[in-house]
């Protein structure tokens, strides 16, 4: 399984291809993502990983196009990103965007009335938000006692039109599936470290 690492800094997924502008970083790959086209032929990756890299880019329409054209029909976009009312994502002055859990609804087609913007084309399968640990008591996580993962799992639109200020998640994590009309779609399982876990970042 081809996997790449994007945007992979000095923490890249073991077996996969790293790619950074950062000449210190592990990548095997080193080039500015914020210029186009990547140095990777068509349908080359079953899976793309992106851990904190997109919103350090100033194109997010561009990006997703490459990535569309450099994965393989039905590949795996994994991406890890802060959510919009995380402190977290206003502590880095390098973050351009946060984002949402409907962030990538333009390029799955649920508004057609935007299909302009782009004809690459994802199937969303996953979207989950992390919370913070509090680690001088045990990992306690105090949205999760009140109710906010339950909420922001069962009935998303209410926990951010209306709870997200007020019980504050940390990350938002997406698994997209790349769509490629007229290409068979096969199904890519999951590998050894698909993302980043929960632990792997304090949170859950």
């Amino acid at each position: 399984m081809n996997v790449l690492d994007l945007g992979c800094g000095q923490r890249k997924l073991p077996g996969s291809v790293g790619v950074d502008f950062n000449q210190d970083s592990d990548a095997d790959v080193i080039h500015d993502l914020n210029r186009f086209p990547y140095p990777f032929p068509n349908d080359q990756f079953d899976v793309v990983h992106c851990d904190g890299i997109l919103e350090h880019l100033d194109d997010i329409v561009r990006v997703m196009e490459e990535i569309h054209r450099i994965a393989r029909p039905g590949g795996r976009v994994e991406v890890i990103a802060p959510y919009f009312t995380s402190v977290d994502a206003y502590t880095d002055p390098t973050h351009k965007r946060f984002f949402s859990m409907r962030s990538f609804d333009y390029f799955t087609g649920e508004f057609p009335e935007f299909d302009l913007y782009t004809r690459s084309r994802f199937r969303r399968t996953r979207v989950e938000l992390y919370f913070w640990r509090l680690p001088r008591l045990g990992g306690l996580r105090v949205q999760h006692l009140v109710g906010a993962h339950w909420l922001a799992r069962r009935f998303p639109t209410v926990y951010e039109r209306f709870f997200a200020y007020i019980l504050p998640a940390q990350l938002i994590r997406y698994e997209l599936e790349v769509i490629k009309p007229g290409a068979t779609q096969p199904s890519v399982p999951e590998h050894g470290r698909s993302v980043l876990s929960a632990e792997d970042h304090g949170t859950s």
